[in-house]
């Protein structure tokens, strides 16, 4: 059962009459009864539409019902499918088990090729704009990884379609930084952030390219892709837009290169390579 009714690909509403007790005896509502796919391998029916649920609930024998095997070990747990493959890992949370599902397994996951678990983890650490910044030796903290040409990854597939650019004009036309400087404002956006935001101002520095929370029509939407594909990776609120564009802004600044000048964005601004390795996933799971 959950309260997120974004999740259900179909949802029927039930009795008005039908409620949820809670632990502390308090009730919430039933509202619909539903499906929710949490990859194309694995699909969850029967899922419960509950009002003011403060966690996700997942019952394991409605998991051996629907065919999964569920295998708990220490340090080792998780769920899998009629095949014995990997559906997704269980992590213990204190008393209980978490489920994972933003590592669910399934076709959607990778399209064409299976890739490494490092080229993936930073190529999400890195706000999905991994390309060639491993080879070039530029950034501190990131390792030498072996890129697959054929890679395919479905959240960056479906976060950054566009139509076809035009050709770029690789052109130096300042020679210190802050000598101009590029503003726009991109919104309204269609969800009031949790901030009560609905607008993000960026400015940005025409040598170095280091952007301020983006020539900046372009950086929009560059801002707005990395921010799109991240929200997309966990299924997160679209509340969360604008942390996803500060998170995108500042990982930008780090590792965005400037071709002309072969040298990133923070390189340019403070005469020193940039360091990466403190950076996480964003929207990953964390423990207090």
């Amino acid at each position: 059962m959950t309260s997120n009714h974004r999740w259900f690909s179909s949802l029927t509403p039930v009795s008005s009459s039908e409620h949820i007790i809670f632990g502390g005896k308090g009730t919430g509502k039933i509202r619909g009864v539903g499906v929710v796919p949490v990859s194309e391998s694995f699909i969850l029916r029967d899922v419960a539409l509950v009002r003011n649920l403060g966690y996700n609930l997942l019952s394991v024998s409605q998991l051996l019902e629907e065919g999964y095997e569920v295998h708990f070990k220490k340090g080792c747990s998780r769920v899998l499918d009629a095949q014995e493959s990997l559906v997704c890992p269980v992590l213990p949370f204190g008393k209980v088990f978490c489920v994972d599902f933003s590592s669910s397994s399934g076709p959607s996951r990778c399209l064409v090729a299976s890739p490494s678990s490092d080229l993936w983890k930073w190529h999400k650490r890195l706000g999905h704009l991994l390309a060639k910044l491993s080879s070039l030796d530029l950034i501190r903290g990131l390792p030498k990884l072996k890129s697959e040409r054929d890679l395919v990854y479905h959240p960056c597939r479906h976060g950054k379609m566009v139509a076809a650019s035009h050709t770029p004009v690789n052109q130096v036309m300042t020679a210190h930084p802050g000598e101009v400087l590029h503003m726009d404002i991109v919104g309204p956006s269609r969800v009031q952030s949790v901030g009560g935001k609905w607008y993000v101002l960026v400015i940005m520095d025409d040598l170095s390219r280091w952007s301020w929370n983006g020539v900046v029509e372009r950086k929009n939407w560059t801002l707005v892709e990395m921010a799109r594909t991240m929200l997309d990776e966990h299924r997160t609120p679209r509340k969360f837009w604008a942390d996803a564009i500060n998170t995108a802004c500042y990982m930008s600044n780090h590792i965005f290169l400037r071709a002309v000048l072969n040298k990133t964005s923070y390189g340019l601004r403070f005469g020193r390579q940039p360091k990466v390795s403190h950076l996480r996933v964003f929207g990953c799971f964390v423990l207090k």
